[in-house]
């Protein structure tokens, strides 16, 4: 029976891995299939963002426990032993506990890769900016991946008025040119705050 609940928990803490990494990664799994399709944007990734730090705790206390209940060998059981048979279930335990570890850590890395991926098929080369334009200047400091610059980016550039934005992961700042007579500078901030990631304006001048 014992063993029957040991392995019950140890499925348990390795569904709860997987769950808990996928979940890490939606800050930038959402914005990055958005981007992909050429969909509207994700808006509750900054609050998946927020508990990153905590969901990959979780995920990786899960993924300890499954392998100790793993490797384990109970007290009534020796090296070797014939009071420990091997089952053909247990045979498959160690394969199940890589492959379910695995694709926790590549969910888990999933914002870094997307990152990777999106500079790579969404680099802009050399671009001219508008010379006639109003500009606005914003920090977004909780952009966590290059998918949700790349989201965010592209919600701006649906409003009215703007020419050109530009979102930038590593800096976490935004560029926005646009027609001052078409489109407000409180308009643009609330158009990037209504994606979920505030907007910090860099300067004080109204536009």
């Amino acid at each position: 029976m014992g063993g029957d609940k040991s392995n019950t928990l140890r499925k348990a803490s390795l569904g709860g891995g997987i769950l808990a990494a996928i979940s890490a990664s939606l800050c930038c799994l959402g914005p990055f299939i958005a981007v992909v399709l050429g969909a509207s944007g994700f808006a509750a990734a900054s609050a998946f963002a927020r508990w990153r730090p905590l969901l990959l705790v979780l995920t990786f206390a899960f993924l300890g426990l499954a392998w100790f209940l793993t490797y384990r060998r109970p007290k009534t059981c020796a090296e070797d032993s014939s009071a420990c048979p091997i089952t053909p279930a247990s045979r498959w335990n160690k394969p199940v506990l890589l492959l379910a570890t695995a694709v926790a850590l590549l969910f888990a890395a999933f914002p870094y890769l997307s990152s990777a991926v999106l500079r790579l098929r969404l680099d802009p080369g050399e671009q001219t900016n508008p010379t006639d334009a109003a500009v606005l200047k914003v920090s977004i400091p909780s952009i966590d991946c290059a998918a949700c610059a790349t989201s965010i980016q592209h919600q701006i550039t649906e409003q009215p008025g703007v020419q050109k934005a530009q979102v930038s992961f590593d800096a976490k700042q935004a560029v926005v040119y646009y027609h001052a007579n078409r489109i407000s500078r409180d308009q643009l901030i609330q158009a990037i705050n209504n994606t979920g990631f505030k907007a910090e304006p860099l300067d004080k001048q109204k536009q």
